[in-house]
């Protein structure tokens, strides 16, 4: 008989029968009654589909809810009582992917886990371990852990202590996520990084050879051209008569701007003082040249660098940083003087560059790349492995290169 029929049929509690169900609710709530009973059949253990049976599995007890939810997180979930028998234990089946073992072979050997944990990670471990045992803080640290087929895999893992209501310790909850990806993936990013590193180590060192090579061939070969050129029109001024010689004049006053700006340009490009004298006589020379060009005044002080020679690759970065944090202040700084300090002291070399302009944002200017200066002098330090700071404010801009140096004898 359908519930429809079984309802039409039912009387009110005083005995009184219904005149018809249809009357008092419509046939589309029947319809959606005998939809949900049919949809519930399904997913519940009932009798007959849609007849209304009465269930016949019990619900779920607590144990079994959480064991359902355990066993569907990515992550390996123990309980170990700390007043019952090893026996008792648990681990959740995730265990078999991660390491090879079965839920029953990792319970039925009381020592397995020791044995498993990598061997350089053991004492860092037992050291751990009893430090949450003794203060009850709860344990977060990674471990690597051998696998049955001998690969390593790496965890991170988070453990406390779950006590008695009279403060007793009871078990350690656990739970330990398989980071071995994450871990190659770190590793990958650093090896990545080293590479770039040295290949950006390489292209600073294939620059500087080759702008030394134009130098020498600015001032070795074009420059003797140029010289050459200068005396035969000195040798052609003097031989011929003072009327003819009036456009000789201009020719000669070019060529000697050629032959400064090839040489200034050549010292640019490499100063030979840097390569033949050291660090202190390059900065000497450039400031000066820095000066007659720009007007700005450069107050310029150093100590420890008195006849003392550093790494070539060194006193290059040095010395580009200057050059270059001298080019930025003339550029954009509005400023009339500058100050350069460096100092080699016991073991370190340190760089600053300052000037009271405008001032700017290093922040944004990192951010967005819009100087390839300041970044490219960031490079330079940070390759050498030293450090670069840059502090701007409105009046007020410094630079700060920094290297350690090996100890002197």
């Amino acid at each position: 008989m359908s519930n429809q029929k079984l309802a039409k049929e039912k009387v009110f509690s005083d005995g009184r029968a219904f005149a018809s169900m249809d009357d008092i609710f419509p046939a589309e709530l029947w319809k959606a009654e005998n939809t949900l009973s049919q949809l519930a059949s399904v997913f519940f253990l009932t009798g007959e589909a849609g007849g209304g049976g009465e269930a016949t599995a019990e619900a779920p007890g607590l144990a079994d809810v959480y064991r359902i939810l355990v066993e569907q997180i990515p992550a390996i979930v123990f309980i170990a009582f700390l007043d019952k028998s090893f026996g008792e234990a648990y681990v959740s089946p995730q265990i078999e992917q991660a390491l090879g073992f079965t839920q029953e072979e990792w319970l039925n050997d009381p020592i397995r886990w020791y044995e498993q944990i990598h061997p350089d990670d053991k004492d860092r471990w037992s050291t751990e371990v009893a430090q949450m045992l003794l203060t009850g803080e709860p344990l977060h640290s990674d471990y690597r852990v051998i696998a049955r087929n001998g690969r390593t895999v790496s965890f991170q893992c988070d453990v406390k202590i779950v006590r008695h209501a009279d403060g007793h310790p009871w078990f350690i909850h656990g739970t330990a996520f398989d980071t071995t990806k994450q871990q190659r993936d770190e590793e990958a990013l650093r090896e990545y990084a080293e590479r770039m590193k040295v290949l950006s180590k390489s292209l600073l060192d294939i620059q500087e050879s080759e702008r030394r090579r134009i130098a020498l061939e600015l001032h070795d070969q074009i420059g003797q051209i140029l010289t050459g050129l200068k005396l035969k029109l000195e040798m052609l001024v003097r031989t011929e008569s003072r009327d003819s010689n009036s456009g000789f004049d201009e020719v000669q006053a070019l060529v000697n701007e050629l032959i400064t700006r090839t040489r200034e340009l050549s010292l640019d490009l490499r100063p030979a003082t840097l390569d033949h004298l050291g660090l202190l006589a390059a900065l000497h020379r450039l400031l000066r040249h820095y000066t007659s060009q720009t007007n700005i005044r450069v107050d310029f002080r150093h100590e420890g660098l008195d006849n003392r020679r550093f790494e070539p690759e060194l006193e290059t970065a040095a010395f580009r940083i200057v050059q270059e944090g001298l080019t930025n202040i003339a550029r954009h700084a509005g400023s009339d003087e500058a100050g350069v300090s460096i100092y080699a002291l016991h073991d370190r070399l340190t760089i600053e560059i300052e000037d009271h302009g405008v001032g700017f944002d290093p922040s944004d200017i990192f951010a967005v790349g819009q100087s390839s200066g300041l970044t490219g002098m960031r490079e330079r330090a940070l390759l050498l492995g030293g450090s670069f700071l840059v502090e701007s404010t409105a009046g007020n801009t410094r630079l700060t290169a920094e290297w350690e140096l090996p100890t002197l004898p």
